[in-house]
């Protein structure tokens, strides 16, 4: 027993200066992307996420023979019924309806153009939101990084002014009234042994309540960052579907029965490709509310350090 709580102040005396006494910038910023990660939102899932699409293209190159094969079959039974009812008179003779199969047949032969087509608008809209997010996200860990510094600075300033008050008390304390003037000579340099005595004590304390504080803290960013990245996962996740099984909805518009399967496709695509504009436009704003929280904080933690 005696070990373990030996052994268990060892571990704390060795992590308490690495927690509480960081002192350069690049301290702070490497303590604080070890706790909390390099940013409210973590580069390496938005770099991940923003090249999927490379892949998910190339992989759409085998779906596109079914539909090719989906297609040319579509193409004989539409091309078909259209002309025999030509043919016997119950139809007149026109061009416009015989282009349907050969535009498919383009879009099938080249579906990842098609593709990319359709993706270059949406790509244009939500290039101004990604440039912007680059630049706020950067402003933003720096003030994370400065409001996390003042903090450890602030509470360092609050240890070491309690701790000389709760030396000096305890000095007090422990001086009668029948004590020589030995005594006081000694008990004036006792209070600056016993202060880092003190100062240990508070500061174990503090990291207690500064401890709770930060999971809280760490809780709420995990929800924000668990929703952000629901809606890249489930528009990353729906667009590779689609794009997967295009080529055979696209193909079956030419099957009586299925005509509308190419209009249904393309509403479908076009919508989901709109959720990158909104995602990066929720965190744009997400992050100005950040932004502005830590300057304020930074603001008060100024102020109480001036004085």
């Amino acid at each position: 027993m005696n070990k373990t709580i030996t052994l268990t102040f060892c571990l704390l005396a060795i992590l308490l200066p690495v927690m509480g006494f960081a002192q350069t910038d690049g301290d702070y910023s490497n303590l604080l992307q070890f706790l909390k990660g390099d940013g409210a939102f973590e580069k390496w899932f938005m770099e991940v996420f923003t090249k999927l699409d490379n892949s998910v293209q190339d992989s759409a190159a085998g779906s596109a023979l079914v539909g090719k094969a989906i297609g040319g079959l579509g193409a004989l039974m539409y091309l078909g019924y259209m002309g025999w009812q030509m043919a016997a008179g119950d139809r007149e003779w026109e061009i416009t309806p015989m282009l349907k199969p050969i535009l498919i047949g383009f879009t099938l032969v080249y579906w990842s153009g098609f593709v990319s087509m359709i993706q270059a608008p949406f790509e244009a809209i939500a290039e101004p939101g990604i440039s912007i997010f680059s630049d706020i996200e950067s402003e933003v860990n720096d003030l994370r990084v400065e409001r996390f510094k003042k903090q450890q600075q602030l509470l360092d300033a609050v240890i070491k002014l309690k701790a000389e008050e709760d030396a000096k008390q305890e000095v007090i304390e422990n001086t009668t009234e029948d004590a020589d003037d030995s005594w006081f000579d000694i008990s004036e340099g006792l209070d600056k042994l016993i202060q880092p005595i003190k100062e240990w004590s508070i500061r174990m304390e503090f990291q207690m309540q500064k401890l709770v504080a930060e999971l809280i803290e760490f809780c709420c960013l995990s929800i924000l960052r668990i929703c952000v990245y629901l809606i890249f996962f489930i528009q990353k996740i729906w667009s590779y579907i689609l794009i997967i099984l295009g080529p055979i909805a696209v193909g079956m518009a030419l099957i009586p029965g299925f005509e509308n399967s190419l209009y249904s496709w393309v509403s479908k695509f076009i919508n989901i490709n709109l959720y990158t504009f909104v995602a990066y436009t929720i965190i744009n704003i997400g992050q100005q509310l950040i932004a502005s929280g830590y300057t304020m904080e930074i603001e008060r933690y100024d102020t109480l350090l001036s004085n």
